[in-house]
């Protein structure tokens, strides 16, 4: 069988995961990897082997031997590559969200359906297994009728101030919240009517870093659902763990809980301290398991000519509600979803 060949735009942290994660993948082979850091583009390409490196995301798109591209770039900066990725007629693999407005949302979307590339956005949390399990369950009628929800994934203050540098060019509705959002519209098979957020400036803002502490909304869903999502990425650093996620779906005849942040399925004890290692990475590799498994769905579908699982279509209807509990946060009152 061949190996479809990928190309990856951006190899800071979760380029480098993917990467990673490719290289496990028995169809797969990274041919080529492009970042603006050429001295990190060498790094990470000598480091895990990768052939042909690029320091511009256009001359990897013209590679005529890349079939497919992966856009890891910041939250704010993807449409530019993927358009171009598109017009060299490159399939799509792109990073949430798919683009931090519906103006280019809608572009990329249009540009792939036009000249009939797949494209698919990586919202790897639903090949997470406690959602996978959570999914099945509901879908077997485990808890009945759904009739409310409520999820929060936060970061500690780590991750805006340290982690990364661009956090005043995105917020935390795009870096976490678009996550959780097609979670929610993923396990629900619904889709959201009405939407109403409010969000503060103040931690963030006295570091003199632009950008919104916290969002909290409530989601109205076409079929009666309401769901409560909360993202913050002020929390402590003290905080155990860097990313707190957790989810409650409850239904007619009982309940889903699930604590992504602390799952306690092994802790390690030694004289100092408790800790407890995550059972969603490979430890050999260090790769999260459902990361690597939305990227290899991915690559079989470009293997046997099929339609991702995670649309472009998907894609635009996360950034649609995501613009929309933005704007009801400036303006105060519930916002509609067309």
């Amino acid at each position: 069988m061949k190996k479809a060949k990928i190309g990856i735009v951006g190899v800071g942290i979760q380029g480098e995961q993917q990467l990673k994660a490719f290289k496990t993948i028995e169809h797969a082979e990274v041919l080529a990897i492009a970042d603006l850091n050429e001295k990190r583009a060498r790094e990470i390409g000598e480091k895990h082997g990768v052939p042909r490196i690029y320091t511009d995301f256009q001359d990897l798109a013209k590679d005529p031997d890349v079939e497919a591209v992966s856009i890891c770039t910041p939250d704010h900066l993807h449409t530019e590559p993927a358009l171009t990725a598109l017009e060299n007629n490159k399939h799509l693999l792109i990073e949430k969200p798919l683009a931090t407005n519906v103006a280019d949302a809608q572009k990329i979307v249009d540009e792939a359906n036009k000249r009939g590339l797949k494209l698919m956005v990586n919202f790897s949390n639903r090949w997470s297994p406690p959602f996978r399990l959570a999914k099945d369950t509901i879908e077997a009628g485990g808890i009945g009728r759904i009739v409310n929800a409520y999820a929060r994934l936060s970061d500690t203050i780590y991750v805006p101030t340290e982690m990364i540098k661009w956090s005043d060019k995105t917020n935390v509705l795009w870096f976490l919240g678009s996550h959780v959002f097609d979670l929610l519209r993923w396990l629900f098979k619904d889709e959201a009517k009405r939407v109403f957020g409010v969000s503060r400036s103040i931690v963030l803002d006295a570091r003199g870093i632009k950008t919104q502490d916290f969002y909290q909304a409530v989601v109205e869903f076409q079929n009666g659902i309401t769901a409560v999502m909360e993202n913050s990425w002020i929390l402590p650093k003290g905080e155990p763990f860097i990313v707190d996620f957790k989810m409650e779906i409850f239904g007619e005849k009982g309940a889903v809980r699930i604590d992504r942040t602390h799952h306690g399925s092994v802790r390690v004890v030694n004289e100092h301290r408790m800790t407890f290692p995550d059972v969603y990475v490979l430890p050999s590799e260090n790769i999260s398991v459902f990361l690597r498994a939305g990227l290899e769905c991915f690559v079989d579908c470009l293997i046997h000519d099929s339609t991702p699982p995670v649309t472009g279509e998907d894609g635009l209807i996360v950034t649609k509600v995501i613009s929309a509990i933005i704007k009801s946060s400036e303006i105060g009152m519930p916002v509609e979803i067309s």
